[in-house]
């Protein structure tokens, strides 16, 4: 992003340097000199600009007289130096390439681990789903009896049975509270022979909105 002093286009230099350039020399000297900075920023040369930006900049007529006016004594935008030109107290305004470079490696990382991470959750929960369904579509093919004893469900089939249960809720109740989710949630138990523990339904619940949350913000 570039950032320009708001006072740029009356700036004494400008107006000086366009004097000496001539016929619409302020137009001239303010472009180039926006342009030279946007060329130190996209390519992070810490405010040297080569001869070759000069003579190839298409955008701004007789560039090369731009140039020099603008590194002019009295003047003094840029300085003249090997190979080109250097903008004057360019690190005032703008930050230094290596600091630029570091930024941008240390969010390139983080992005990397939060996605990464991401993955990893939604796969792991994904997975745990798939191992569950299987259970259930097993359970549910085979005829409780009085005799059977309740198992105790895993917190990945209890994930399960909580998307299920809040779907319900939502459809026959429009009432997604824990409260009336958790009468859902028994009853589904009841049909697959399941034990019904008040505590691993808040888990189940807690976990199942936090991973719908996640779903929306990817």
């Amino acid at each position: 992003m570039l950032y320009l002093d708001d006072r740029l286009p009356v700036h004494p230099k400008i107006l000086k340097a366009g004097q000496r350039i001539g016929s619409g020399g302020p137009s001239l000297a303010l472009h180039l000199y926006v342009l030279g900075i946007s060329y130190a920023r996209q390519n992070l040369t810490d405010g040297f600009l080569p001869a070759s930006f000069v003579s190839s900049c298409g955008v701004v007529s007789r560039s090369s007289l731009v140039a020099k006016v603008l590194s002019a004594r009295g003047i003094g935008l840029w300085r003249k130096v090997k190979g080109g030109y250097q903008i004057h107290d360019y690190h005032e305004w703008n930050p230094k390439a290596a600091t630029v470079k570091e930024k941008r490696e240390t969010d390139r990382r983080r992005k990397a681990l939060e996605r990464g991470g991401r993955s990893s959750n939604l796969s792991t929960l994904d997975t745990s789903r798939t191992r569950a369904r299987a259970f259930l579509k097993t359970t549910s093919t085979t005829k409780s009896t009085s005799t059977d004893a309740a198992r105790r469900p895993t917190f990945a089939l209890a994930c399960v049975l909580m998307r299920e249960a809040l779907q319900q809720s939502w459809h026959l109740d429009h009432d997604g509270t824990l409260t009336n989710v958790g009468e859902h949630f028994k009853n589904l138990c009841a049909q697959r022979g399941l034990a019904y523990d008040g505590e691993l339904v808040r888990k189940a619940y807690d976990a199942v909105e936090k991973a719908a949350f996640v779903r929306k913000r990817a």
